[in-house]
């Protein structure tokens, strides 16, 4: 459980920071491309810490 709480808070601040870079792009596809891949990464990420952290945590 605590991997995927450290997922959703990497996937926070990775999305800020994609949202951040894409205001600074011109290209409407890189935009959305940029905006998509911060969402996905709040699916994804705690998956992967909810899998990942038994094995970090030796449970």
């Amino acid at each position: 459980m605590i991997g995927a709480l450290v997922g959703v808070l990497i996937a926070a601040a990775d999305f800020a920071l994609l949202r951040l870079l894409a205001s600074r792009v011109e290209l409407d596809d890189t935009k959305r491309v940029l905006n998509i891949t911060g969402l996905s990464q709040f699916v994804l990420l705690p998956i992967v810490g909810w899998f990942a952290g038994p094995f970090i945590a030796g449970e």
